[in-house]
C-alpha cells in the first residue's frame, strides 16, 4: 500500500463522522448525508480532489458543507417543499400525503401571490437565487424582495399551518 492511500485512509477515519454530521445538519436525509461524504471521498481517491497540506480537515467540511448546499440549490421547489414537510421516517402513505400538500402548497401560492410576488418566490426557491441577485434580475430593492418573500411565507403559513403564526 502506497503513502498516498495509507493517509486518504487515515483522514477518512479522522473526518468521516464529522464531516457525515454536519451533511445530516443539512441534507436532513441520512441516505443522502452518506452519499455526499462519500462524493468527497471518492473525489480524493480518483484524484480530481487535492487535500492541502495546511489544514485538510478544515478543508474537508468546507468542502462536504458546500456540496451539500450545492444539492440543496440544485433541489426544485417541490422538492424542497416536499423535504421540509417531512419530519420522520416517511411511509408510502405520509410521502403521498406529503406530495398532495406540496402541490397543494404550489397551487396556492401560484393562484393566490400576486405575479411578482410568484416571481420572487419562484427566483428564491426554485432557482437559489440569493436576495441581491433577485432584486438585480427584476431592477427593484433587496427589502422589496424581503418584503415579497416575507408576505408570502405568511400566507402560507396562515393558510397551511393556522395554529402556529
Amino acid at each position: 500500500m502506497n503513502v498516498e492511500k495509507r493517509e486518504l485512509e487515515q483522514q477518512y477515519i479522522d473526518s468521516y463522522q464529522r464531516m457525515l454530521t454536519v451533511a445530516r445538519l443539512i441534507l436532513k436525509n441520512e441516505d443522502e448525508a452518506s452519499d455526499a461524504v462519500s462524493d468527497v471521498f471518492a473525489r480524493l481517491a480518483d484524484g480530481s480532489m487535492v487535500l492541502p497540506e495546511e489544514n485538510p480537515e478544515r478543508y474537508l467540511m468546507a468542502t462536504i458543507r458546500n456540496l451539500c448546499i450545492t444539492r440543496i440549490r440544485r433541489m426544485t421547489l417541490h422538492e424542497r417543499i416536499e423535504r421540509r414537510l417531512s419530519l420522520s421516517e416517511p411511509t408510502q402513505a405520509s410521502m403521498a400525503s406529503e406530495r398532495e400538500i406540496a402541490i397543494e402548497m404550489i397551487d396556492y401560492a401560484e393562484k393566490t401571490f400576486s405575479n411578482q410576488t410568484w416571481r420572487i418566490f419562484q427566483l428564491r426557491f426554485d432557482e437559489g437565487l440569493l436576495y441581491r441577485e433577485i432584486a438585480e434580475q427584476l431592477g427593484i430593492s433587496e427589502v422589496t424582495v424581503y418584503k415579497h418573500l416575507a408576505e408570502a411565507l405568511k400566507k402560507l403559513k396562515e393558510k397551511f399551518n393556522p395554529t402556529r403564526r
